[in-house]
């Protein structure tokens, strides 16, 4: 072979790690005294690659790659990062010359190489060198067993590591010395048995759960990978005795255009395979069409040189990991980075999936804390007079990341700033907060001694700041409680809205710098809440103009549900500024609201035993035998007689029994319970079944609801986590299977 053609394939390969192709040893049996140009070759200096053996001009592109079959002159073509086509060209086309190929190979394998199968085989080196004393587990014996779950469960679901991990000779080393006597599962065995079998038996449990909650909520959405592959996801919560337990229904990966058609599809599919359409609560879903985009830049104004220059969180590695290619339904790869690519199509899925949620509306909610970080976007827009102190303070917090000096001085006052998110806005404002927790003249002191006296905050700075802190506060603090995970937050919307609404009546006439930051915010909260503030009996300004939001939030769910946590009752009306009239008004509009649905799921609870008494006697009447034809139906039915009948009659009348009034003592005495009224006793309702027989099932209804779409979104990050930069070949079927076990771990 030319020595030159041969040089430029060894420094491509050099070039380009990502690309390692090993040819197959060919086990088939060729004279090594068989004539030709090939057997000349000195068996020291045989090509180890099909691709540096019979290919030149190797050229590389941004996806793919090229090379010139040097026995025919073809180019060939193929991904970046596999080798399949040139490979075939050569087996294929080229035969003789390949199988020659193979057989000096072979016989230098023989003599001087290491075969791969002893690398990477359950029979290593290490085991070779064992006592043939020592034995091996059986697949069956319990150390067995506990070791291959604990490699599958908590390295490759919990800590996302790439299948291959069990074929690499460090981990195999490392098990040799963890248990000698342990058999290493294959790659093959993980992907096409053991994953398979553990997703089958944690979709058996979600049934299981599905059918023991009597009541239940969902959260929708829609997520693409960095692949531009579109995933639907749900999650279902209800509760088991008086715990609210959370999971992931499905990740269902989407093919072709995401019509309404197909969505609503895939939405009964998942309804009527766990049997919960008669069980459902709300729907969650997020509120419109552009919201991610939104909030993917939601930046508080002057954080902007905050995240300049900011590198990549994704992890990134110098091998691609391989995990897709045992899988039959392999993807082509092809990495989308067009940002207009992912908004388009993005926003051609969202619009989608809100025609689905149209369809239930009845049921359907909106995700509270994405309406907050829209109300709060529109304040961040009119805050042009305050910026120049954000940006101090987001210089500031930047140094604590690059500056080892300015950091070194904050650990001496055992200080610290935390790193913001530029997704994240209450992120953001924790920097801002843990700025102003440092002593301003220690602080100052320290910027000037590394030579940032420009960054030192002045007074007028710290009004500016303390002022945005305190208007921004309990949006912060409501982002963060609504979004925590298995505890009731549906009961938190109404509250949060309430003292928001007068906190930020009560700073217009406190703050002086930043007056248009909180005018803004009060007026978005009315044009986004305005239906929910009514239902409050708060009289709203109409002239600003409602968003299609503020429907939604007239629910009457979001002012009953309090009243069934036991941290509220009805106390967060009683000790709000309402005034006192509209206060008694509100609280008996709650107890008629929770009379009413209390009546009504006793009412249903009636029908179904009443209909389950007509099929049991339907059915013993076909036993029975008929009346004779000489038996009337007077005989069958004589009324009884009385002395005095109409005297009875008027008695009877005038009686009237109020079949739900033990409904009305429970409402009594729950209020009166003279229970502490903290986070320990929210559910003191589910807890007490026996004491409030009515109101606990009404709890255990309502308190299901998630007040946001969070849940649903945390899959989304999990399936980020999985889908790192660097395992960007995995399979759909792979990341569905991974993503639910991973956020359903509880049920393997």
């Amino acid at each position: 072979m030319n020595n030159s053609i041969l040089q430029v394939g060894l420094d491509d390969a050099h070039d380009t790690p990502e690309i390692c192709v090993v040819s197959p040893v060919s086990a088939c049996d060729i004279s090594s005294n068989s004539p030709s140009k090939a057997a000349a070759e000195s068996i020291d200096n045989i090509p180890k690659t099909i691709r540096n053996k019979f290919y030149s001009n190797i050229i590389f592109y941004e996806k793919k790659w090229s090379a010139t079959c040097t026995l025919c002159g073809k180019i060939q073509y193929d991904s970046k990062g596999v080798t399949s086509n040139i490979n075939r060209h050569i087996k294929t086309q080229h035969k003789k010359e390949y199988e020659e190929w193979c057989s000096q190979l072979h016989q230098f394998n023989n003599k001087t190489q290491k075969k791969i199968s002893d690398v990477f085989s359950k029979n290593n080196n290490i085991t070779k060198n064992r006592t043939s004393s020592e034995s091996r587990y059986q697949s069956s014996h319990p150390r067995q067993v506990q070791l291959s779950q604990a490699i599958v469960v908590n390295l490759i679901i919990e800590l996302g590591l790439p299948l291959s991990l069990v074929e690499r000779e460090s981990f195999i080393n490392f098990m040799n010395l963890v248990d000698p006597k342990f058999t290493i599962t294959s790659r093959r065995t993980l992907s096409r048995s053991t994953i398979p079998r553990l997703y089958n038996n944690m979709h058996q449990e979600l049934k299981r759960f599905c059918d023991q909650v009597e009541f239940i909520s969902l959260t929708l959405d829609i997520w693409t990978d960095r692949r531009m592959r579109a995933f639907y996801a749900m999650t279902g919560h209800g509760f088991i005795n008086s715990s609210l337990k959370s999971y992931v229904l499905c990740f269902i990966p989407l093919y072709g255009s995401h019509t309404a058609n197909l969505l609503l599809q895939n939405y009964e599919n998942i309804i009527s395979s766990f049997g919960i359409g008669t069980k459902l609560v709300r729907l969650v879903t997020d509120n419109a069409t552009n919201n991610i985009k939104a909030f993917q830049h939601l930046i508080i104004p002057g954080f902007e040189s905050y995240f300049e220059d900011e590198d990549d969180l994704d992890e990134t590695g110098s091998d691609i990991d391989q995990d897709a290619i045992e899988n039959d339904d392999l993807d082509e790869i092809s990495i989308a980075h067009a940002d207009d690519n992912y908004t388009k199509m993005f926003d051609i899925a969202k619009t989608s999936f809100d025609n689905i949620a149209a369809n239930n509306e009845s049921y359907r909610i909106p995700c509270f804390t994405h309406t907050l970080q829209l109300v709060v976007n529109d304040g961040l827009k009119q805050m042009s007079s305050i910026e120049p102190a954000l940006v101090k303070v987001s210089k500031i917090a930047k140094l604590s990341h690059t500056s080892t000096s300015f950091v070194e001085r904050l650990e001496r006052l055992d200080k610290s700033i935390p790193r913001a998110n530029k997704t994240r806005w209450n992120s953001q404002f924790d920097t801002v907060e843990s700025i102003l927790h440092i002593s301003p003249t220690e602080l100052n002191d320290i910027l000037i001694s590394i030579k940032r006296k420009d960054l030192c905050l002045l007074t007028k700075d710290y009004q500016i700041l303390n002022e945005f802190s305190s208007l921004l506060t309990l949006f912060a603090e409501a982002t963060s409680i609504t979004q925590a995970e298995n505890t009731p937050s549906i009961s938190l919307v109404a509250p949060t809205i309430l003292t928001i609404y007068y906190d930020l009546l009560n700073e217009q006439s406190n703050v002086l710098f930043t007056l248009s930051l909180c005018e803004t915010l009060l007026s978005s909260l009315i044009s986004r809440f305005g239906g929910l503030l009514e239902q409050l009996g708060i009289d709203i300004d109409k002239t600003i103009k409602q968003k299609n939001s503020s429907e939604l939030y007239q629910d009457p769910i979001y002012i009953y549900s309090p009243f069934l946590d036991g941290k509220f009752k009805l106390h967060w009306v009683y000790e709000s500024p309402l005034p006192l009239e509209k206060k008694n008004s509100l609280c008996e509009k709650i107890k008629k609201l929770v009379f009413d649905y209390c009546v009504l799921l006793q009412y249903n609870d009636s029908l179904t035993t009443r209909n389950e008494i007509d099929v049991t006697d339907d059915n013993q009447s076909t036993t029975m035998p008929a009346p004779s034809s000489s038996t009337t139906p007077t005989q069958l039915t004589r009324k009884r007689k009385t002395l005095f009948p109409n005297a009875q009659h008027k008695n009877m009348k005038k009686q009237k029994v109020d079949n739900f009034a033990y409904i009305k003592h429970e409402i009594i005495d729950y209020i009166n319970d003279d229970t502490s009224n903290d986070d320990s006793n929210r559910l003191i309702l589910l807890n007490q079944s026996n004491k409030y027989k009515s109101l606990h099932k009404l709890a255990k209804k309502i308190l299901t609801v998630p007040a946001t779409s969070s849940p649903v979104e945390r899959i989304f990050s999990q399936s980020g986590f999985l889908f790192r930069q660097h395992r960007a070949t995995m399979s759909r079927k792979t990341l569905q299977m991974l993503t639910m076990l991973k956020c359903n771990k509880e049920l393997i």
